[in-house]
């Protein structure tokens, strides 16, 4: 399984001969292509979620051999404990249809599959991964690889149907020694994947810190902890920690959490 915390929009491709990323959740979006592989473009697919709308993604094959390839549209699935996200390959993504699922590729060729959002959720937006396998029509003695390649998909809310909602459970220390992290439970209660952000102020007898929180996105519905801060260096005791949440560039919640060092 191949998990990341870019996997809202990454690009992943797994093989023993071949390996490429495509990060497009950092600060400037790029796609890397390795001498010999499978790549998709674009690495993040996005539309506006109407019913019937839809787009292309485009799948190459510069592996040198020929490729059987088996296209799914999956939901993600977004670990709680560390907001890491990975295609779901048990479950297809509901509402999302492809023109092709099955076909073969020839070595240096292209082919084009329409992605479709045929039914709008009720939450008004809709968001997954291209699952994509690609496997030689032919082995050969010694290795054969088994290439996976994993895409975004973005189906955004209309602009009058966006909500932008967070909401806060409680706040723990994660961790020993100096590793020791404060984390918060956080829910998007929204329906978009803005990413989440903020800042927190920390206090108590055994000394106190401000700072950012790095951004991450969590899936709509879904509940992550948040690294609030490190604390190291702060004594045993009780703080209090003073939240707050941002997302689209603007203050989305403020919480207050007591916690304790032992």
């Amino acid at each position: 399984m191949y998990r990341s915390k870019l996997a809202l929009g990454t690009a992943i491709v797994a093989g023993l001969a071949a390996t490429q990323i495509a990060s497009a959740e950092g600060p400037s979006p790029r796609a890397t292509t390795a001498q010999a592989g499978l790549s998709v473009t674009p690495a993040i697919f996005e539309s506006t979620a109407r019913s019937g709308a839809s787009g292309t993604a485009t799948v190459t094959n510069s592996t040198g051999r020929k490729l059987r390839m088996t296209v799914r549209a999956r939901p993600w699935r977004q670990s709680a404990r560390t907001g890491d996200v990975a295609a779901d390959r048990r479950r297809t993504l509901r509402g999302v249809s492809l023109s092709a699922s099955s076909f073969t590729l020839n070595a240096g060729a292209t082919r084009s599959v329409n992605v479709t959002l045929r039914r709008v959720p009720s939450r008004r937006s809709q968001y997954g991964a291209l699952d994509i396998v690609g496997k030689p029509t032919r082995r050969r003695k010694g290795i054969n690889v088994t290439y996976r390649l994993v895409s975004s998909l973005r189906f955004n809310p209309t602009a009058g149907a966006r909500r932008l909602r967070l909401t806060a459970g409680g706040a723990r220390v994660a961790g020993r020694g100096s590793r020791r992290t404060l984390v918060l439970r956080v829910r998007n209660a929204g329906n978009t994947v803005d990413p989440v952000g903020g800042s927190v102020n920390i206090t108590g007898a055994g000394g106190g810190r401000s700072g950012g929180i790095t951004s991450e996105r969590i899936l709509p519905g879904k509940t992550v902890n948040v690294t609030l801060a490190s604390l190291r260096g702060l004594r045993k005791g009780s703080y209090s920690a003073s939240v707050t949440l941002t997302q689209a560039g603007r203050n989305r919640l403020s919480v207050t959490r007591r916690f304790r060092i032992r």
